[in-house]
């Protein structure tokens, strides 16, 4: 019997991953565990592997963008034919989560879905929750039904109850994306029949923003200057293209630059050995970060729409540079961590970046960033917050300076700070005085040893 493959989903936030590469061809025989293609989301590259042993089939198309549960293949017993399916199809063989209906009604239900174009998230979202797809216009590719179909045509049938999305005005995916990329949805527009925002409308809203208005003399793409070589923007490129471009127009980003004293630091860690897991300089600085956020829990907050969301777990994304882009694993719970353990955190969560080796979870929920550059001879740079946080620190090299003391020079060890914030979720002088809390932290480095001091 053909084993599918498919799009698997990786997180309970992944809806879609783009097929980057097959790495198995067509009629080529693999083993049970042999990676056959690799896929991309918005936070992880990984591998797909075999589940049975058998001759491959491609049916989707490398360098596209496809929704999870989506049939990127098969494998095949010898001789065997793969099923009719596109890469757009459900597969026969979907597990079907269970509901409150009973048996005759959920399967009444998939009868008529099944002979309606509809991806498979929207197919199971209207078996658990009873709407009958054949009264549904579909707003996808094709008149293809959608999620966010679903979810109109759920508060249209139950206009005085209690939906369980969250805005009626707007499908969950809108708001999921809007907070994502610190859109207002008051600003966006939509062309629905039922005038409520989707996700692709958010998607638009940023993209329309970004391109010059007519009548106006600005233009962000310029015709090519010169012959050249032309690289694509895929991949992480596009991802990070996308999130930082969105960052700085949905917020009102300002950067701060403050001078900390270093010998302290210096001279804690030289009692500390020589140990493989002796803490860097950028671990002390996460752990007077974690400390600070306990004082000034504005920083460890998210902008929703209209109401700040302090939140309650300090999780710390340390920004690691790879060959083709960066990454942001985060150190969670970094506020209860001794140093000795953001050490180890830091170690592993580098190495395993740099090897390709993260999972899923170690890249969401971060709630500040740290990004160091004093590796490169840097003495300070405006950081661009990571959405949907609401700051990030900029960490710069360790300088010698000469300062007077008692009338004599004397030289000490300085580093630069650069804290980033948005101006919509506090002002300068709470700002100032979270980054007046993480000097005094470094400067007196004791106190960081041990989250309980």
């Amino acid at each position: 019997m053909p084993a599918p493959i498919f799009m698997p989903k990786l997180g309970l936030t992944m809806t879609e991953g783009t097929l980057t590469e097959w790495l198995v061809a067509t009629g080529e025989t693999v083993s049970q565990g042999q990676p056959v293609a690799s896929i991309e989301t918005d936070k992880i590259e990984t591998e797909i592997e075999a589940e049975a042993e058998g001759i491959l089939h491609q049916s989707a198309i490398s360098g596209e963008v496809f929704e999870c549960g989506i049939v990127l293949g098969w494998i095949l017993e010898e001789g065997e034919e793969p099923p009719e399916f596109s890469a757009d199809s459900e597969p026969e063989n979907e597990q079907i989560p269970d509901v409150d209906s009973s048996e005759n009604i959920e399967n009444e239900t998939k009868i008529k879905t099944d002979r309606i174009a509809a991806s498979p998230a929207a197919k199971r979202l209207a078996r658990e929750i009873g709407i009958d797809l054949s009264t549904i216009s579909g707003s996808g590719p094709g008149g293809r039904i959608v999620v966010e179909d679903v979810e109109a045509a759920s508060v249209k049938e139950k206009p005085n109850a209690k939906s369980g999305f969250e805005d009626p005005k707007a499908s969950q995916a809108a708001v999921n994306e809007a907070q994502k990329l610190g859109v207002n949805l008051d600003d966006v527009k939509t062309s629905s029949r039922d005038k409520r925002i989707r996700k692709a409308d958010v998607q638009e809203h940023i993209k329309s923003s970004s391109e010059p208005q007519e009548g106006k003399k600005e233009n962000f793409v310029f015709a090519p200057i010169g012959e050249g070589e032309r690289v694509p923007i895929t991949g992480m490129r596009r991802v990070i293209s996308d999130r930082m471009h969105a960052s700085l127009q949905g917020m009102a980003q300002l950067t701060l630059h403050l001078d900390v004293g270093m010998d302290s630091v210096i001279s804690l860690r030289k009692k500390m050995g020589t140990d493989d897991l002796l803490p860097g300089y950028t671990d002390f600085v996460i752990a007077s970060v974690a400390r600070a956020l306990k004082i000034h829990p504005l920083l460890n907050s998210q902008m929703l729409e209209n109401e700040i969301l302090q939140l309650n777990e300090i999780n710390i994304g340390m920004a690691v540079a790879l060959e083709d882009g960066l990454v942001v694993p985060v150190v969670r719970n970094a506020d209860q961590l001794s140093l000795s353990e953001i050490a180890e955190n830091t170690s592993r969560l580098a190495d395993q970046a740099r090897s390709g080796k993260l999972a899923l979870e170690d890249l969401e929920g971060g709630t500040f960033s740290v990004s160091s550059l004093g590796m490169f001879g840097v003495d300070g740079f405006t950081p661009v917050i990571n959405p949907p946080n609401s700051a990030i620190l900029g960490v710069g090299r360790i300088r010698e300076d000469t300062v007077w003391l008692d009338q004599n020079p004397t030289k000490i060890s300085r580093m630069v700070l650069s804290l980033t914030w948005d101006h919509r979720v506090l002002d300068g002088a709470p700002a100032a005085d979270f980054a007046r809390t993480i000097k005094l932290g470094l400067e007196n480095p004791e106190s960081l040893v041990d989250p309980n001091n």
